[in-house]
C-alpha cells in the first residue's frame, strides 16, 4: 500500500459582508462595538459607527460576529441574526 495524502480545502473568506438593513447593521455595529474595538493607546474608549463599516476589512467584522454568536450577551433570536449573518454568501 502507498501512502495516502489527506487534502482537506482551506474555507473560502468572503470578500463582503451583505448586510440587507438596519438590523443587519446594527447587529454588526455591536459586535464589532462589544469584541472588536479595543482601547485606543490614549485611553480612549474608540467606537465604531455605520459610516464605518465600509472601511473595515470583511474577515474582522466576520470574527467580531463569531464571538458575539458565541458569547453568553444574547438570546437565542440574537443569536438566530447573526447565523442568519454569517451564512449570507
Amino acid at each position: 500500500m502507498g501512502n495516502i495524502l489527506e487534502f482537506v480545502p482551506t474555507p473560502k473568506v468572503p470578500t463582503q459582508l451583505v448586510l440587507q438593513d438596519n438590523i443587519d447593521i446594527a447587529f454588526c455595529l455591536w459586535a464589532i462595538n462589544m469584541f472588536g474595538v479595543q482601547h485606543m493607546e490614549d485611553g480612549q474608549l474608540q467606537t465604531v459607527g455605520p459610516k464605518d463599516l465600509g472601511s473595515l476589512r470583511v474577515e474582522f467584522v466576520l470574527d467580531c460576529l463569531k464571538m458575539a454568536q458565541e458569547s453568553e450577551l444574547l438570546s437565542d433570536k440574537g443569536k438566530a441574526f447573526i447565523t442568519k449573518l454569517l451564512q449570507h454568501p
